[in-house]
């Protein structure tokens, strides 16, 4: 008779090694899923840092752990997530070239391919997000020479925005093995590279399924909204400002906004009035102490 294996004491399990199991359980109840809809390791890791670890660090069983652990997974986004042709622009576009990284690794899924493209200052491989890396791709050296450019004129606004395009010899037939997101890089709203992008439409049948690959990108793109706030709070209460910094920043500040305003009017995303409407209430505030 085989021995009996043995089997984990869940709620006997502390600090790393609880971590690890989490993570383990993770992985298991994931490669269920399609390969789609596998979470790249960074992922897997975010999850249990912010959802799982926090919630069982003072204790759980294994069915509290496996509950939650096919929750997480029960909730991942269509595999429709996985192709281009799929992503709303609204989510995809204009994003501040020093957010980049951030957006890459918050907003979008782990199984999409993607370049960065800069033109003169730089252009990535395609590479897939399930196993992006800020400095192994190659988009740290990118945003440094984008800065030092900036720096050097004094002036300037840079964004990225991403474009659907089909990739070198496949056919345009719709399959997401085929396409790519290439985030093209503006200065001062002139694109640095192409930014033409592929002519395809979905059938009318895939709207629905449309809609929730959007609402799931609004959800992390919330997420990385608050995160980009909370780092402003904890970057200008770290450093004091003289009142005339402090002018110069509000001043560049209100500039930016109202010229975000215009790149989402140019994009059809907000209506002439709420253009108005917006830019009268941040020009208002140049005239407040």
């Amino acid at each position: 008779m085989a021995p009996k294996k043995n089997r984990v004491k869940v709620s006997e399990l502390k600090g790393l090694r609880l971590y690890n199991f989490l993570l383990k359980r993770l992985g298991q109840e994931n490669a269920k899923k399609p390969k789609k809809q596998q979470l790249g390791r960074a992922s897997r890791r975010q999850i249990v840092s912010k959802e799982l670890y926090p919630k069982f660090k003072q204790g759980a069983t294994a069915v509290e752990v496996t509950k939650a652990v096919k929750k997480v997974v029960t909730g991942l986004p269509p595999s429709e997530i996985c192709n281009p042709l799929y992503l709303s622009e609204a989510y995809l576009s204009f994003v501040e070239y020093y957010e980049i990284d951030n957006h890459i690794r918050t907003v979008l899924p782990d199984c999409l391919n993607v370049r960065v493209n800069a033109g003169a200052f730089g252009k990535t491989k395609i590479f897939n997000t399930n196993n992006y890396s800020y400095y192994g791709n190659g988009v740290r050296k990118i945003i440094e020479n984008i800065r030092k450019e900036l720096e050097d004129n004094k002036s300037g606004i840079a964004y990225f925005s991403g474009v659907v395009k089909l990739l070198r010899g496949k056919p345009n037939d719709g399959k997401p093995e085929n396409y790519f997101v290439e985030y093209v890089l503006f200065i001062n709203d002139i694109p640095e590279a192409d930014d033409n992008p592929v002519d395809f439409d979905l059938p009318r049948k895939e709207v629905k399924k449309v809609e929730e690959v959007k609402d799931y990108l609004a959800n992390r793109f919330g997420v990385l909204e608050k995160a980009k706030r909370k780092r402003k709070r904890a970057a200008k209460k770290a450093k004091p400002k003289t009142e005339k910094e402090v002018k110069k920043i509000k001043e560049t500040e209100i500039r930016n906004a109202i010229n975000s305003l215009k790149r989402l009017l140019k994009a059809n995303l907000i209506t002439k009035e709420q253009f108005e409407q917006q830019k009268a209430s941040l020009t208002s505030l140049k005239r407040k102490p």
